[in-house]
């Protein structure tokens, strides 16, 4: 059997100042402190979302700053591509210009070389035709009777300007 005396209700009552002094003192400030923990960590955890998310979306415009910019310079490089053929085919143009135009000059050049050539080689013809001339008729005087008989050789021999030769 239980005897109540003093002793018990003492103790109860000690249990219990015990009880309030230590739920006072100990358990309320353990409580905040573990809330206080508990809510730093759902902070924790919230922030690390928003910085895995953030991160995602920086990641997916990284991606697409990298797809234009690929496209970019594919862009760049075929545009420089073209611009080189362009530039190619005028150079290709001008020096086909420039090799007509020396091919003519050099036809034209040539022509006249010719030209020069038949009136020199005519004037020496002419030169030996009256000393042939001269031999034959045995005249001395290079005077009028010369122009004379250049012309009279002329007119034998054919003056075509060239059509011969």
């Amino acid at each position: 059997m239980l005897k109540l005396d003093w002793n018990l209700l003492f103790t109860l009552i000690n249990f219990i100042v015990f009880y309030l002094l230590m739920r006072k003192f100990l358990i309320k400030p353990v409580t905040r402190i573990m809330e206080e923990r508990k809510k730093l960590i759902e902070d924790g955890l919230n922030q690390a979302r928003q910085d895995q998310d953030e991160a995602l979306k920086l990641k997916e415009q990284y991606e697409a700053a990298l797809v234009g910019a690929r496209d970019e310079s594919s862009k760049i490089v075929a545009d420089a591509r073209q611009s080189a053929k362009n530039e190619y085919d005028r150079v290709m143009q001008e020096a086909r210009e420039d090799a007509g135009a020396l091919m003519e000059n050099a036809q034209k050049t040539i022509a006249l070389e010719k030209e020069k050539a038949l009136l020199d080689l005519k004037g020496q013809v002419a030169g030996l035709a009256i000393e042939a001339a001269r031999k034959v008729t045995g005249q001395k005087d290079h005077s009028q009777e010369d122009l004379a008989l250049y012309d009279k050789f002329l007119s034998e021999a054919g003056d075509d300007h060239g059509a011969d030769i």
